[in-house]
């Protein structure tokens, strides 16, 4: 089944090749003003800089950004004129290249969606979130539909078939029957990055696979539509299983392999499958090796991106927060102009922050090593090789219980008595501590955060060393409070909301205008 597997994968990579090369059509395409793309492409340029999201979900997430703006619309077909149209000004598709025959493919998609999106009549909480949850799996339907993520899906499926056939479950945590299942998700999440709408859209499909290729008035639409609430429920509760998180990081371990099989594979399939054929090793740990270089590079440039992005974002937010808080409580209520905190809470989180991340290194040659190791395993070149599965109960019951998390607790407070008096002696007020303390949380979490998407490149283990333990004693509990703060305050991202539901609405509303009118322009050129 590996092997299989394998060979679909370089098979699709070699289809999809052979597809991009003969982009030549017969069919009406649908074009647009590049004037206009030119702007709405400027636009989603800068509105994705303040969104965290990995590149392959920008085109989904603006999908659904339209739709929700869009889904009023009661006829199908306008909507997904509209819908195929936005995405082409955007360049999230290419203009001159999508059949006009698409827009059809589309509407009956929004016809297939119809009656589920019927049955939610009652303005609850509930059906809130189920229609948030039809937002997710349409929009991920429509991008499976316009951009079919054919190499993606053949890499999950190897992937899968690899990890399925090595691992040995040692763990009462996940039943027999729902092991398969958790595995293909946590694939998805690590092999590909999906997000949380794709997952949920793949495993609803597990579930009804004729949904993809049904039509409005098939009977599976129907069966859906009758048992929603059922299979919302049903497919929630595979996505947030109580193990799902320790199954992810269980095969994060060993996502680097696949990635970088798919990295040779899309560049030269034919060589990398006639090596694997021949048992060519010297062959394939050149491009293996190469491919990883590469990735190094790559991460290194993201993480400097990342950075210094999130690093601009908190010194803008902490300087508004700073002249609209903590200089008028200065002035006003405390009547002092004592300038440090303020420049201190202003310019230490992001200087922090940018430590923390820049900081973070690879041993890539032990890595590599260990990676060429794996890989050969993984293509029978090699010793062979298995993976337990353990899910580790680390809650202490009883008095234990209550000892450790008191120690917790002390630690907690002690840091933030020690932080408090080592800021007082430098005129910190209460406001300007408090401050301190709350983006300290937050910096010191995120920065974690932020060094872990190293893990996406690391197959061996860390080893902790006693200064690192003794940073976890001291900064965990500090490190988890911003955790619960990012979590549970406010998440409302005030500049994408100013895009969103400020700017975007009339924006795209003045870029239609201004293309019909190009459009009767050229008409009316033509006609002379």
């Amino acid at each position: 089944m590996e092997q299989k597997a394998l060979q679909h994968l370089l098979q699709t990579v070699m289809q999809m090749r052979r597809e991009a090369e003969d982009d030549s059509t017969t069919e009406d395409v649908i074009s647009v003003s590049e004037t206009v793309s030119v702007a709405v492409s400027v636009y989603e340029t800068v509105r994705n800089t303040l969104e965290y999201d990995e590149e392959h979900l920008l085109r989904r997430n603006a999908t659904r950004r339209i739709l929700k703006r869009r889904l009023g619309d009661s006829d199908a077909k306008q909507l997904a004129t509209k819908l195929i149209r936005e995405l082409i000004w955007a360049r999230y598709l290419p203009n001159h290249k999508i059949p006009n025959a698409m827009i059809q493919s589309v509407a009956d998609v929004f016809e297939k969606y119809k009656m589920l999106f019927a049955g939610l009549t009652e303005n609850t909480k509930e059906d809130q979130e189920q229609y948030e949850w039809l937002l997710d799996v349409l929009s991920t339907e429509i991008e499976y539909l316009v951009g079919p993520p054919c190499i993606d899906e053949a890499l999950a499926s190897y992937a899968y078939q690899v990890l399925r056939t090595r691992t040995k479950w040692q763990t009462k945590a996940v039943s027999e029957a729902d092991q398969d299942l958790q595995l293909y998700i946590a694939v998805h999440r690590a092999v590909l990055k999906s997000n949380e709408a794709t997952i949920r859209y793949r495993i609803f499909t597990l579930y009804y696979p004729k949904w993809r290729t049904a039509n409005a008035n098939d009977a599976v639409v129907r069966e859906v539509a009758m048992n929603f609430r059922k299979v919302y429920s049903s497919v929630e509760q595979e996505l947030k299983h109580a193990s799902g998180d320790a199954i992810f990081r269980f095969v994060r371990r060993h996502t680097v392999v696949f990635r970088l099989i798919a990295d040779v594979a899309q560049d030269n399939p034919e060589a990398f499958q006639s090596a694997i054929q021949s048992g060519d090793v010297k062959a394939i740990d050149k491009a293996i090796t190469a491919a990883a270089k590469d990735r190094y590079g790559k991460f290194r440039s993201r993480l400097m991106r990342t950075v210094f992005r999130a690093a601009f974002f908190l010194l803008l937010t902490k300087s508004i927060l700073a002249f609209l808080v903590e200089y008028p409580y200065e002035v006003l209520v405390l009547q002092s102009t004592y300038y440090l905190p303020l420049m201190v809470n202003i310019l230490f989180p992001p200087f922090l922050l940018a430590l923390i991340g820049l900081s973070v290194k690879i041993p890539e040659k032990k890595n590599t090593e260990d990676i060429l190791a794996e890989l050969h395993a993984f293509l029978g070149l090699g010793e062979e090789t298995t993976f337990v599965f353990k899910q580790k109960k680390q809650k202490a019951y009883g008095v234990l219980w209550w000892i450790f998390h008191g120690l917790y607790a002390v630690v907690f407070l002690a840091m933030i008595v020690l932080i408090a008096s080592f800021l007082r002696r430098f005129g910190f007020n209460s406001l300007s501590i408090t401050f301190f303390v709350f983006f300290l949380s937050l910096v010191a979490y995120f920065g974690i955060r932020i060094r872990n998407t190293r893990r996406d490149l690391l197959l061996i283990e860390n080893h902790r060393g006693f200064f690192l333990i003794l940073g976890d004693i001291l900064f965990l509990p500090m490190i988890r409070a911003g955790r619960w703060i990012s979590i549970r305050a406010p998440r409302v991202n005030i500049f994408l909301f100013f895009f969103d539901f400020i700017i975007e609405a009339p924006f795209k509303a003045l870029v239609e205008l201004i293309e019909n009118w190009l459009a009767f322009l050229r008409e009316k050129r033509e006609e002379i």
